[in-house]
C-alpha cells in the first residue's frame, strides 16, 4: 500500500471518542482529550509522543517557510473557543535543511485549547497539521483529525 492510501485510511480511522494513533509512517504518536475544569469550563489536551532524533515544529514559525503546524476546530453548539492553543516554550534552533531559525519540540508536547461548554451533548471535532523532521529528512505536513465527546 502506497503512503498516500496509508494516509487517507488513518486520517478515517482516527475519528473516535478518544483519539489516540500514530501518523502514517509511525513516528509520532497523538492523544487527545478533554478535560472538564468547571461545569462550564474545560480544555482540549493534544499531546505529542516523539521519537528520539525526531522532532516536530512549534506554532509560531515564520509563515512564509514550509513548515506547517496548525490546529483547526469544527464549530459545534455545544462549545465555543476560548482563546488561541498554548503550547510549552519550544527549544529554538538554524535548520540546516530548510535554511531558517526554526522553534521546535523533541520527546513530548502537550497543546492546549480552552473551551466554554454550551450545551449538554456534542463532540469536539478537529484536525492537527503537523509536519516532523530528523537530522536528515522532513517528512511532508500530516494531519491528525479527532473527535471528542462532550457529555454533560
Amino acid at each position: 500500500m502506497n503512503k498516500l492510501a496509508i494516509l487517507i485510511m488513518t486520517v478515517f480511522m482516527l475519528f473516535c471518542g478518544h483519539s489516540k494513533a500514530q501518523t502514517f509512517n509511525g513516528l509520532v504518536t497523538w492523544e487527545c482529550v478533554v478535560k472538564r475544569k468547571s461545569p462550564v469550563e474545560a480544555e482540549i489536551s493534544m499531546k505529542a509522543s516523539i521519537p528520539a532524533g525526531w522532532h516536530i515544529y512549534a506554532l509560531g514559525n515564520k509563515p512564509e517557510s514550509p513548515i506547517k503546524m496548525s490546529f483547526k476546530f469544527e464549530p459545534d453548539k455545544s462549545y465555543q473557543l476560548v482563546g488561541n492553543v498554548s503550547q510549552p516554550a519550544p527549544l529554538r534552533k538554524f535548520e540546516k535543511l530548510l535554511g531558517i531559525p526554526v522553534s521546535y519540540f523533541e520527546d513530548e508536547v502537550e497543546f492546549k485549547q480552552k473551551i466554554s461548554l454550551k450545551g449538554k451533548d456534542g463532540t469536539i471535532r478537529g484536525t492537527i497539521e503537523f509536519m516532523q523532521c530528523s537530522g536528515q529528512i522532513c517528512v511532508p505536513p500530516q494531519d491528525f483529525g479527532f473527535a471528542l465527546k462532550l457529555f454533560k
